[in-house]
């Protein structure tokens, strides 16, 4: 296994807000879709999403970070055993320091992926810790929703400029959607969106918390402020629509 840093991250700018509320996230960073190999990263990203990707806002926007990721990706692929057996022993040590520091911990596997690590088996064996993830791929919410998923570990359904239908299909059976609104400021974000309630997804990244059948709002950042495919979606069009 080639020698890189610590797999998992714990100074994501979003994510140490859920402090406040005593949960401590560690999270994955690969390159998203193809950026490090032929393996696509993000099998169900679509044209808006790799444009709007996240992957070079704020740190992701060094070059030493995006080389980091790409380095984390490629060890990932080249040896996997070995990668998930490292990914194991950090989260024993996290595991250990929550209870040392009175902290609940938290992981998140697919920063800027969207694999299905459920498959990992690395979930099942930490019972007391909650994971979570966003992600694209139908067949992996539809099997969260049917109960098919690690009871720790959460999903929400990301929105696309193609994936509508399915995303409200996911809310009628209770099922969370995250939805980027072009806006810069979370009390512009509507109250409720296609008529289901929305919360704000910025205030924290702790979603396995979220209540049910929700809309759950995100500003713009970064490339998706140049969205101009739909990924992003317009909240005076909102307004209007909801007016309507």
């Amino acid at each position: 296994m080639q020698k890189i840093q610590k797999i998992l991250g714990f100074q994501n700018a979003k994510t140490i807000k859920g402090e406040a509320r005593n949960i401590k996230t560690g999270i994955i960073y690969f390159a998203p879709n193809t950026v490090a190999s032929d393996v696509n990263m993000c099998p169900s990203a679509t044209v808006a999403c790799i444009k709007a990707c996240l992957y070079t806002a704020g740190r992701g926007g060094f070059n030493t970070v995006q080389t980091a990721r790409i380095e984390k990706t490629k060890t990932y692929l080249a040896d996997k055993p070995a990668f998930i057996a490292r990914l194991e022993k950090e989260i024993e040590n996290a595991v250990k320091l929550s209870k040392k520091k009175n902290f609940q911990l938290a992981i998140r596997l697919n920063g800027t992926s969207d694999l299905a690590v459920e498959a990992w088996g690395v979930i099942e064996k930490f019972p007391d810790v909650n994971f979570y993830d966003y992600t694209k791929v139908a067949g992996r919410m539809t099997k969260f929703l049917a109960g098919g998923m690690p009871k720790n570990y959460h999903l929400t359904f990301s929105l696309s400029e193609n994936n509508k239908e399915q995303a409200q299909a996911f809310l009628a059976q209770g099922g969370n959607v995250a939805v980027v609104f072009r806006t810069n400021n979370p009390d512009n974000f509507p109250k409720t969106y296609w008529g289901f309630p929305v919360i704000s997804g910025d205030a924290d990244d702790i979603r396995f918390m979220d209540p049910k059948g929700v809309i759950v709002a995100l500003k713009q950042k970064g490339r998706a402020s140049k969205d101009s495919l739909g990924f992003v979606q317009p909240i005076e069009e909102t307004k209007t629509r909801l007016a309507a």
